[in-house]
C-alpha cells in the first residue's frame, strides 16, 4: 500500500525520472539524428542489410540468456535483499556465458543461412564480448530503475550513444564498411556497462539462494517471455528481410523503421519509468489508473504531431536529408509510421499491466501478436508482394493488438484509451493532411522543409490548446509543482 506522503514522493520521482532521462537523452537524440544522417550517407543499404540481422541475432540470443530476473527486482513490492542480488547475478553469469559460447560457434552458421552472400563469421562473433559483459549491467541497472534514479542511467546510456556515433562515423569514413557498424554496436553496449559499475558500486558475488530464485523467477520468466516474443515479432525485418528479399531490401526496411520510430523518445522514457513507478503503487488501483491515463494522454500529445510531419514530408525527408539512395523505401516508411503511431499506446499499456500483476496475460497476448505478424507477412510473401509485406505484417498485427488491449485494459484497469488520445489523434490527423496536400509541394529544400515543419507544429499546438487548453494547463502546472518541490526537497532524482 502507498500512503499519501509516498504517493507525492512517487509522483515527484516519476516526473523527475522522465525529466532526467529526457534532458540527457533528448539532447543526445538530436546528435544521434545527425549521426544517423551521416551514417546513411556514408554506407549503402546493403551494408545495413548485412549488419541488421547480425546485431539482432546477437541481441535475441542475449535476451534468451535472461530469465527476467533483473526485471523481477524492479517489480517486486518488497525491497530486494542482498541474496536476491547475488542470486540474480549468479544465474545471469551462467546463462550469458552459455550464450556467448553459442554465438561464437553457432552464430556464423545461422547468419550464413540467412544472408545471400558469405559474410565474415567474425562479424557476429564480435558481439560475444558485449554478451559476456552484459551480466555486470543487470543488477546495477535494475536497482537504479527500482529507485527511480534515472539520472545515472541516462548518463550511462548517453555514453553508449556517444561511442556508437563517434566510432561508427570514424570507421565508416575510413572505409571499414560493415565493421564500422559492428564496432559501434558492440562498444555502444560495453561502454555504458562499464560506467554503471561506477555509478552503482555493487560488488558482484557468485551465490544462489534457491528460495529467492523461485520467488523472482515467476514474474521474471513471464516478463522476459513477453520481451522475447515481441522481439520475434520485430524480427520480421532482420530475419525474414534478408532471407526472403536480400540485403538491400533489409537495409531499406531498417531505414524506414528507424525513421518511423524517431518520434518515440518520450514513449521509451515514460515506459521505462512506468514499470518501477506503478509497481510501487500496485496496491492502489486509483493511483495506477490516474498515472496511466496521464502518461497515455501526454505521450500521444507530444509524439503524434511528429508522426504527422513524417506523413506530410516522407519523400522530402528521404531525398533531401538522407539522399536519393533511400527514396525507394518511402512506401515502406508510410506503412511503418502507422505501426509506430500505435506504440505510444500499446507500448505504455504493457508496463501498466505488468506492474499490477498481469504478466501471464501479456505473455499470451505477445505470443498471439507475434504469430499474427509472421502469418500475415508470410501470406503476403506467398502471394507475391515485395519486401513491403514485412511492413504490412507488422502494422496489421499492431492494429489487432491495439483493438484487443483497448477492450482488455478498460475491463482490468478502468482506462478509456480513446478518451485519452482523441484530441491528439484528431489534431495530428488534420496537421498531416494539411502538410501533405497544401505544404508539401513547396518543400523544395531543407530550410523550407524545416520552416514548414515548424509551421505545422505551431498549428497543431494551437489546435490542441483550443480543444483542451484548460486541462492541459492544470496538468502541466501540477507536474511543474511536483518538480519544484523535488528540487527544494533535494530529492534523489534531481540530486544525481
Amino acid at each position: 500500500m502507498v500512503d499519501g506522503a509516498d504517493k507525492v514522493t512517487l509522483s515527484r520521482r516519476a516526473v523527475g525520472g522522465v525529466v532526467a532521462l529526457g534532458a540527457r537523452e533528448g539532447a543526445m537524440r538530436v546528435l544521434a539524428f545527425a549521426g544517423d544522417i551521416a551514417l546513411y550517407r556514408l554506407l549503402l543499404p546493403e551494408v545495413f542489410g548485412l549488419v541488421v540481422p547480425v546485431a539482432f541475432l546477437a541481441g535475441i540470443i542475449k535476451h534468451f540468456s535472461d530469465l527476467g530476473l533483473a526485471a523481477s527486482l524492479i517489480q517486486s513490492p518488497d525491497e530486494p535483499r542482498e541474496r536476491d542480488l547475488r542470486t540474480v547475478f549468479t544465474v545471469q553469469a551462467a546463462l550469458v556465458t552459455a550464450a556467448a559460447i553459442f554465438i561464437f560457434f553457432a552464430g556464423p552458421l545461422i547468419l550464413d543461412a540467412l544472408d545471400e552472400g558469405s559474410p565474415d563469421p567474425w562479424l557476429i562473433r564480435a558481439f560475444g564480448l558485449s554478451i559476456l559483459l552484459s551480466v555486470f549491467r543487470a543488477v546495477p541497472a535494475a536497482m537504479l530503475e527500482r529507485h527511480l534514479q534515472f539520472g545515472r542511467l541516462a548518463t550511462a546510456d548517453v555514453s553508449g550513444t556517444v561511442w556508437f556515433y563517434a566510432a561508427g562515423l570514424a570507421l565508416a569514413a575510413a572505409g571499414a564498411g560493415p565493421w564500422a557498424l559492428v564496432a559501434a554496436h558492440v562498444g555502444g553496449s560495453v561502454v555504458p556497462t562499464v560506467l554503471l559499475l561506477f555509478l552503482y558500486p555493487w560488488r558482484p558475488s557468485l551465490k544462489i539462494d534457491r528460495s529467492r530464485l523461485l520467488r523472482n523467477i515467476d514474474f521474471g520468466a513471464k516478463f522476459q517471455g513477453q520481451r522475447l516474443l515481441l522481439m520475434l515479432k520485430d524480427s520480421l525485418i532482420p530475419i525474414l528481410g534478408p532471407a526472403a528479399f536480400g540485403r538491400s531490401a533489409t537495409g531499406f526496411l531498417s531505414w524506414a523503421d528507424k525513421i518511423a520510430q524517431q518520434p518515440l523518445l518520450l514513449t521509451q522514457l515514460v515506459a521505462r519509468v512506468s514499470l518501477p513507478a506503478l509497481s510501487r503503487a500496485q496496491g492502489e488501483m486509483e493511483t495506477v489508473r490516474a498515472g496511466a491515463m496521464l502518461a497515455l494522454k501526454w505521450n500521444c500529445l507530444l509524439t503524434f504531431p511528429f508522426f504527422a510531419l513524417i506523413f506530410a514530408f516522407a519523400e522530402e525527408i528521404a531525398g533531401l536529408i538522407y539522399g536519393d539512395t533511400w527514396t525507394p523505401a518511402v512506401p515502406a516508411l508510410y506503412v511503418l509510421t502507422v505501426n509506430a503511431m500505435l506504440v505510444p499506446i500499446n507500448g505504455l499499456l504493457y508496463p501498466v499491466l505488468n506492474a499490477i500483476g498481469h504478466s501471464g496475460r501479456l505473455l499470451v497476448i505477445s505470443a498471439v501478436w507475434t504469430a499474427v505478424a509472421w502469418a500475415l507477412a508470410g501470406i503476403l510473401l506467398l502471394i507475391g508482394m515485395d519486401y513491403r509485406a514485412v511492413a504490412v505484417g507488422l502494422v496489421g498485427s499492431q492494429i489487432l493488438a491495439f483493438a484487443y488491449l483497448l477492450i482488455d485494459v478498460k475491463r482490468l484497469v478502468g482506462i478509456n484509451i480513446l478518451r485519452s488520445v482523441a484530441y491528439p489523434a484528431a489534431a495530428a490527423t488534420l496537421t498531416g493532411l494539411i502538410g501533405f496536400l497544401l505544404l508539401r509541394p513547396v518543400a523544395a529544400n531543407i530550410p523550407m522543409l524545416l520552416l514548414l515543419g515548424a509551421v505545422l507544429l505551431a498549428g497543431y499546438s494551437a489546435a490542441i490548446y483550443a480543444l483542451d487548453g484548460k486541462s492541459l494547463r492544470n496538468e502541466g502546472l501540477s507536474a511543474l509543482r511536483l518538480r519544484r518541490r523535488d528540487r527544494r526537497g533535494g530529492g534523489a532524482v534531481t540530486s544525481l
